[in-house]
């Protein structure tokens, strides 16, 4: 268990750069800048991380962690994976996160916060599954690689409002998307 004091350094370092990506917008950030606004000395940075993508990297596996965490507790995987489970959370928390969302989702110089957030995601998801699926370690890599980088890229596009629906009916067909197959919307045309 990490002591309460590194936590806390260690989330007032990441809240001044999540600070910084909304007032600034862009990714020439620097560690100078982050050690000013959570009130340490560069010393002190260094001593929690080695570059501003591993805030993003800490940040990202927090958030994937927790989605996680919220699908274990509403019985998502051992349920038989229900999807509806799966968008009800996924929606969940970017309702907890959406300004924050939007913005990074609106501003193409923070592409590059989205693709750490995607790797991510994809590297703790394909090992929850791998627990479940007797697919080849590589196969599995594919599949999951496959639906996060498309859910991720449909659920930008809707935050910067390119896809008119609800935030529920997005989660809806993403889901339905990734638990069904496209067959499932072909059957449907």
């Amino acid at each position: 268990m990490k002591d309460r004091r590194i936590t806390k350094t260690r989330k007032s370092i990441q809240n001044a750069y999540l600070n910084l990506l909304r007032q600034k917008g862009t990714e020439k950030i620097t560690i100078s800048d982050i050690a000013r606004e959570a009130d340490i000395d560069r010393k002190t940075f260094y001593l929690h991380y080695d570059s501003t993508e591993d805030i993003i990297r800490e940040y990202a596996e927090e958030k994937t962690r927790e989605l996680l965490t919220r699908l274990t507790i509403r019985s998502f995987f051992s349920l038989s994976f229900d999807r509806k489970i799966f968008a009800k959370e996924v929606n969940s928390m970017l309702a907890e996160h959406l300004e924050f969302c939007r913005m990074v989702a609106g501003n193409p110089s923070l592409g590059f916060f989205w693709n750490e957030v995607q790797n991510v995601t994809v590297d703790i998801l394909s090992e929850i599954y791998a627990r479940h699926s007797r697919l080849p370690e590589s196969d599995l890599k594919i599949q999951v690689s496959f639906f996060v980088a498309g859910a991720m890229y449909v659920y930008q596009r809707w935050l910067r409002d390119e896809i008119p629906c609800s935030m529920e009916e997005l989660g809806d067909k993403v889901s339905q998307i990734a638990f069904t197959g496209v067959q499932s919307i072909l059957r449907q045309s």
